[in-house]
C-alpha cells in the first residue's frame, strides 16, 4: 500500500506508474517519473454533476492508459501527493485492490535524485477494464452525516485558520470562498500536514498513533476538509496505516457543507 521511492525506481517496469494531477499542463511537462502515465484528477470526476466519474467512465479512463484489473498500480500526485491519496480511495471503492502510494511522491523522488523525463509517457496499447463491483461503505453523504453529528468522531483535516473560520478557503484555493466559513461542530482539528515528514514521507506509526490519541477508535470515523482531497490522506492514515475499522470520508466536505442554508457551523 505503500512503496519507497528506492523500490519503485528498482522495479519501474513491473507496475503502472500515474500521475495524478490537479493541474497536468504545468507539472507532468515539467518533469515525471520514467513509464508515469499521465491521469488528470478531472478525468476521474463526473462530467455533469458535482461526483465522480460512473463505472463505466472510471473503466474508460483505466481502458485508455492501458491498465488491466490486475496491474499493481503506484500513484504519484502534484500539490503535496494529495490527489494520489484521493484516487487511492476512489480505486478501492471501485473494486481495484492492487494499488499503492509513493511514499513522498514526487518530492522524495527529486530530493533522492532519480532520473525524470519530459516526453510524456504514452501506453503501449489500450486495455479492456472493467469495474466489476462498487462499495462506498468508506464514503459518507451529506444527509447521513448531518443524522449522525452527536454520534460520530469527526476529524477536520484543514489548516488551522480554516477551522477557525478565519478563512474559507486555503492558499491554493483562495478564489474559491464558501458562503460561511467555519467548522463542523464538535470535529476535532487535525491538519494533514502533520502527518508528513519534512521529505513529504508519511510518519512512523507510532508517531502517528500519537497524533490520532484523542480520537475514539471504537466510534464510527469521518474526516473531511474543502473538496475531499486532504482528508483523503487522513482515511489512508487511518485506515490503511493503524487499521481503523470504521472509517469514512466526507468529500462534499466545507465545499458542500459551508454553502449550505440553516446547518450548524462552530468557529
Amino acid at each position: 500500500m505503500l512503496v519507497s521511492v528506492k523500490w519503485l525506481y528498482e522495479n519501474l517496469n513491473e507496475v503502472k506508474i500515474l500521475e495524478i494531477d490537479f493541474d497536468p499542463e504545468i507539472n507532468y511537462y515539467e518533469g515525471h517519473i520514467p513509464s508515469a502515465l499521465l491521469l488528470p484528477w478531472k478525468s476521474l470526476l463526473h462530467d455533469k454533476i458535482r461526483d465522480f466519474a460512473p463505472p463505466e467512465k472510471f473503466s474508460k479512463v483505466l481502458g485508455n492508459l492501458g491498465v488491466k484489473e490486475d496491474d499493481l498500480i503506484v500513484l504519484y500526485s502534484d500539490m503535496g501527493n494529495r490527489y494520489a491519496f484521493y484516487t487511492y480511495w476512489l480505486m478501492k471503492a471501485y473494486g481495484h485492490e492492487n494499488v499503492a502510494i509513493l511514499n513522498g511522491g514526487i518530492y522524495k523522488w527529486l530530493k533522492e535524485g532519480y532520473p525524470v523525463e519530459n516526453e510524456p509517457t504514452f501506453p503501449s496499447k489500450k486495455s479492456n477494464y472493467i469495474v466489476k463491483r462498487v462499495d462506498w461503505s468508506s464514503r459518507i453523504l451529506l444527509w447521513e452525516l448531518l443524522s449522525k453529528l452527536n454520534s460520530i468522531e469527526l476529524i477536520d483535516a484543514r489548516n488551522r485558520e480554516e477551522y477557525e473560520g478565519l478563512t474559507s478557503a486555503p492558499p491554493e484555493h483562495k478564489c474559491e470562498q464558501t458562503q460561511v466559513s467555519g467548522h463542523i461542530p464538535n470535529a476535532k482539528n487535525i491538519p494533514w500536514t502533520i502527518l508528513f515528514n519534512e521529505d513529504g514521507t508519511l510518519k512512523g506509526r507510532e508517531e502517528l498513533e500519537k497524533i490520532f490519541s484523542s480520537i475514539n477508535k471504537d466510534k464510527e470515523i469521518v474526516v473531511y476538509c474543502r473538496t475531499g482531497a486532504r482528508a483523503s490522506a487522513v482515511w489512508y492514515v487511518l485506515k490503511e496505516v493503524l487499521s481503523y475499522k470504521n472509517v469514512r470520508l466526507y468529500d462534499g466536505s466545507w465545499v458542500e457543507y459551508g454553502n449550505l442554508v440553516g446547518v450548524p457551523i462552530e468557529r
